[in-house]
């Protein structure tokens, strides 16, 4: 059964790829590329860096490769959806001095529509919900 769902998890992780991304060549394959090419918005919060990626991580529709990483600065924490060699998306959660924290999203700039709709949908709204405090 554990199997079943392993193999279960990596066909639908294939098959949503494969139907959101624009081309073979979706996602972004070098990282410094990917910090150059991707769209990318940032906003700041009032609340802190954690307390935003611990409620986003909890509640966020996530796909089976996506990890939470420590970042670079202290208390900063990156969500990355990272698959077959490729970045799809990104969010880093870093602290700003004096409270509250600055969220940034990135992107692949070579996805379909459909890509960032779903972004959106399972995860954008949340990350706006976890930023602001709200029950979604």
């Amino acid at each position: 059964m554990r199997r079943r769902l392993s193999l279960l998890s990596i066909s639908v992780l294939i098959s949503t790829l494969a139907a959101c991304a624009a081309t073979p060549e979706a996602g972004i394959a070098d990282p410094d590329l990917f910090d150059l090419a991707a769209s990318r918005s940032v906003s700041e919060t009032a609340r802190s860096a954690k307390d935003v990626a611990t409620c986003f991580e909890a509640r966020a529709t996530l796909l089976p490769s996506s990890t939470f990483l420590d970042g670079s600065q202290a208390g900063a924490k990156i969500y990355r959806l990272r698959a077959f060699g490729r970045t799809y998306e990104e969010i880093r959660f870093t602290p700003k001095r004096g409270g509250g924290a600055v969220v940034e999203v990135r992107i692949a700039s070579n996805l379909r529509d459909t890509w960032y709709k779903g972004f959106e949908r399972d995860r954008g709204s949340v990350l706006d919900a976890c930023m602001t405090g709200a029950k979604a």
